[in-house]
């Protein structure tokens, strides 16, 4: 049994308990639940959704990249790490439920953040033996997620003294989300989808990898820009915020290109199920480039900003149907927990489940231009998030009934 069996299997009990958050919060606006507070909840549930989930997750699956592509790594100091980043994950789950910001809730995401700066220590030193171009995108990874901590000692210096500045702090939470979400997330992710391609027999050409992923980096660092276009920046500015859009929609274009152009490859190696989840994710990261594209046109990005269902519709976009998606096929195109039957229907629920949160938020972002609200929204929307978290825990089920035998099908072949 694989080591990081274990890890795999509890990331995705998190997902549950991200799922199960996100059911209490729609329950509390559906009904009542008096006994807690929604802005705790929110908290708790985006601090979660973000370290015990994504967070914990990608770390494992970069470890496994690195046992594979680096067989005398020691995996010990990293389990204690991921020991440490699981129970400050849990501990803001406690703390931010009861209190919201205070100094238990703070203590645990300080030790959650310091947790990425040591990962970042650790993984640069052990992938030195590591030859695949694809290591660049984890290490340019946890660089951004060091690098969005500035938003958070932002936020915290100026609730610890009182001197909260509201565009300032609508800034620091920008920065903080789009270094995580554009950069950390996003390029973990890319990481492992170009080493699986690797692995399939489809991998990029040296040069047009290297040129991807200079465009990536430099469309991160410039892109935050699209985040702050509120704040009535100078010309020139927008002008190279623009031209950062611009390199990452390219280099967007150039991934997808390389990928369609070695499908028939790619799909000799995956289950029918891998290659639906892979098109899925697809389609949400390509409707993802082009928001972010548009939003460069000042009514776009006064819509998106003006209206907070096309904010969160936006977020649960990029978090649920690409990111949490792709890492969620990362786990079980290792094949360690096969793909019986219980294991499909829940993965189909989730899939649905999210297709419909997108659904019903997009209508109500359209509809807000208006001032028109969706009838029984509020409904729908518990509906959908205990279907999401009934096909996770379909899935933890199934994973754990599933013997881990070797297969002899196509999904196999993803390990």
């Amino acid at each position: 049994m694989n080591k990081l069996d274990f890890w795999m299997r509890f990331s995705v009990i998190n997902f549950a308990v991200v799922a199960l958050l996100g059911v209490l919060m729609r329950y509390k606006i559906a009904f009542s639940l008096p006994m807690l507070d929604q802005k705790h909840l929110q908290e708790a549930h985006s601090h979660f959704a973000f370290y015990g989930w994504v967070t914990q997750v990608i770390y494992v699956l970069v470890l496994r990249y690195l046992v594979k592509n680096n067989a005398t790594a020691d995996l010990q100091k990293y389990k204690v790490l991921l020991w440490i980043n699981l129970a400050a994950s849990y501990l803001m789950v406690v703390s931010f439920v009861y209190g919201g910001y205070f100094w238990l809730s703070i203590a645990a995401s300080t030790a959650a953040l310091l947790v990425s700066f040591v990962m970042l220590y650790y993984l640069s030193r052990d992938f030195k033996a590591v030859t695949e171009f694809s290591k660049h995108w984890f290490i340019a990874g946890l660089w951004f997620a060091a690098l969005s901590s500035i938003g958070v000692f932002t936020l915290s210096f100026m609730t610890a003294t009182d001197q909260l500045s509201q565009t300032l702090y609508l800034a620091s939470t920008y920065y903080f989300l789009h270094f995580q979400y554009n950069g950390f997330f996003i390029f973990s992710c890319i990481g492992l989808l170009v080493s699986r391609l690797n692995h399939y027999g489809a991998g990029l050409p040296i040069e047009k990898h290297r040129m991807i992923f200079i465009l990536m980096v430099l469309g991160c660092i410039i892109g935050f820009g699209l985040s702050v276009l509120w704040m009535n920046l100078p010309l020139w500015l927008l002008l190279i915020i623009t031209l950062g859009t611009i390199a990452q929609t390219v280099a967007s274009f150039i991934l997808f290109q390389s990928i369609i152009a070695q499908w028939n490859l790619i799909t000799k190696r995956i289950s029918k199920t891998q290659q639906l989840v892979w098109i899925y994710v697809g389609f949400a990261f390509a409707v993802k480039i082009l928001l972010q594209l548009g939003s460069n046109i000042p009514q776009v990005s006064e819509f998106a900003f003006g209206f907070r269902n096309v904010v969160i519709a936006y977020l649960h976009l990029v978090l649920l149907m690409c990111i949490s998606i792709y890492l969620l096929n990362e786990i079980l195109a290792t094949n360690r927990f096969g793909f019986s039957k219980s294991m499909c229907i829940g993965l189909y629920i989730v899939l649905v489940g999210i297709v419909l949160n997108e659904a019903v938020l997009g209508l109500m972002g359209v509809l807000s231009i208006k001032y028109i609200a969706l009838p029984n929204s509020q409904y729908m929307l518990f509906a959908i998030s205990v279907l999401i978290l009934l096909g996770l825990l379909l899935m933890v089920y199934a994973m754990y009934r599933t013997e881990k035998k070797p297969h002899t099908t196509a999904a196999s072949q993803n390990t």
